[in-house]
């Protein structure tokens, strides 16, 4: 469900989650790190038995949350009973909690981090990848720290701190360069910059850019599925998954809504920041839909 080809999807769900900001944070984190990181995380990773608790609790906290596909299909359900003249409350209440709604969940999202995140920490010969013990428990410090806030705030606080304290013990032994966004780095980072600074006007004044996006000559969709091809082809597709997750944490904690992203706001920010990253490969028909509608709404500054 999650890749990181498919990185402003991911986005979307975070940025629409309580602990959103604070997860992309672990994963833009994570897609810096490299085998001579394995250590330091290794030596703080807890005994699986130690953390069995904390993941019964965060099976717990997120076994309710809905995906987009099961709201759907409740929806659908329930068309006949609407048409008959049931409550139009029961659309709107739908509508609503597909505002909120995951494309993928908690599993999908380990199953990223494990294959593609640490694509690297895999050793395999004739379609068999394993892992060796101290890089799976490495893997473990990251993932306990990326659930833990997934799960915010449904779970309980003594849980998440035992999931989250080896990540944090970790980042101070660590030394982790900044994650990699590619050639154009600077006008991404400028970018992002940016979105972190919206206060309430500034992040209500992306509707206009919204409406600019839908009324593009090129498909919104149409040009991501390009910037998405260009940053695979140039081997750019851990950078573009990067800036998307510092664009989760910049406008999550900005205070963009779950509502006004599920409302095109998510779209309009996500994709001018993966156009950026390929700024350099980018048709101009391309780069123009998904950056001038961003450019015109943001304040100037």
């Amino acid at each position: 469900m999650y890749s990181l080809v498919s990185a402003p999807v991911l986005g979307f769900d975070l940025v629409r989650r309580a602990g959103g900001a604070e997860a992309a944070d672990v994963v833009a984190t994570a897609l810096a790190l490299g085998p001579e990181h394995v250590p330091a995380l290794a030596a703080v990773a807890r005994p699986e038995e130690d953390r069995a608790e904390a993941w019964a609790e965060l099976a717990r906290a997120t076994k309710d949350d809905a995906t987009v596909r099961a709201v759907a299909a409740s929806f659908g359900a329930g068309a006949g009973a609407t048409a008959a003249g049931a409550d139009a409350a029961v659309s709107t209440a739908a509508l609503r909690r597909l505002e909120v709604s995951g494309i993928g969940g908690l599993e999908d999202l380990m199953g990223c981090l494990r294959t593609d995140v640490f694509e690297w920490a895999w050793k395999r010969s004739g379609g068999v990848a394993v892992q060796d013990e101290d890089v799976a428990r490495a893997v473990s410090v990251v993932c306990d720290a990326v659930a833990a806030a997934y799960a915010m705030p449904g779970l309980p606080a003594g849980s998440r701190a035992l999931l989250v304290a080896p990540w944090r013990d970790a980042l101070e032994r660590l030394e982790v360069a900044e994650p990699c966004l590619g050639p154009n780095a600077d006008e991404v980072g400028a970018l992002v910059a940016r979105l972190a600074a919206l206060d309430a006007r500034g992040l209500a004044g992306l509707g206009a850019g919204v409406e600019a996006s839908r009324r593009s000559e090129r498909p919104w969709a149409v040009a991501v599925h390009a910037a998405s091809w260009a940053a695979h082809l140039s081997g750019r597709t851990r950078c573009a998954a990067a800036a998307q997750m510092l664009t989760v944490s910049a406008v999550h904690r900005a205070g963009m809504s779950a509502r006004d992203a599920a409302s095109g706001s998510w779209n309009l920010v996500s994709g001018a920041v993966h156009a950026l990253v390929v700024a350099d490969l980018l048709g101009d028909d391309d780069r123009a839909a998904l950056v001038e509608p961003l450019e015109q709404a943001l304040p100037d500054v």
